[in-house]
């Protein structure tokens, strides 16, 4: 997966409807070039799946980014962890979610084949073991991307922006 220039951290994964990739990265990319002018929309290798790179905290550009209305942008995720690894898993999720949280846990696996169950499993075995209730109908959802060798981990809304 192809990364961020020099100086700019990924901020948001955002998915596209199908086949249009380009009108959702210049959609998103103009929405957030009010608020940073270096902002940078780049393909993951995915179809329809955009990763944003900006010089600004996670925060400030997800909420201005989920604001708009969009015509080709699906679903737009904060990235609250990049991992290498399944390895730091537990810590980004004990930093996303606390004890007696209510949450649902939703794993996307994208050039990875079996890999979704065992993430979500032990996903849900670290939050309950540290006190969170997974409810497949609570309203905020732990986001898991697999993108190949790149986990990315986001804590927002489950409903999409796309409506």
């Amino acid at each position: 997966m192809p990364g961020c220039r020099p100086g700019l951290n990924p901020v948001l994964l955002v998915t596209c409807r199908t086949g249009r990739s380009s009108w959702c990265r210049e959609e998103v990319g103009d929405v957030l070039f009010e608020i940073d002018p270096d902002v940078n929309v780049v393909e993951t290798g995915f179809p329809d799946v955009l990763l944003v790179c900006s010089k600004l905290d996670v925060n400030p550009v997800y909420n201005r980014a989920r604001a708009s209305e969009y015509g080709f942008v699906e679903n737009i995720i904060p990235v609250h962890g990049v991992l290498r690894d399944l390895g730091g898993l537990g810590e980004v999720l004990g930093m996303l979610v606390g004890g007696g949280e209510k949450v649902k846990v939703r794993v996307r696996a994208l050039g990875v084949r079996g890999l979704s169950t065992r993430v979500w499993a032990e996903a849900v075995s670290y939050l309950e073991g540290r006190g969170a209730v997974v409810d497949r109908e609570a309203e905020v959802c732990v986001h898991i991307v697999l993108l190949k060798d790149t986990i990315i981990v986001g804590k927002a809304p489950c409903k999409p922006v796309f409506k």
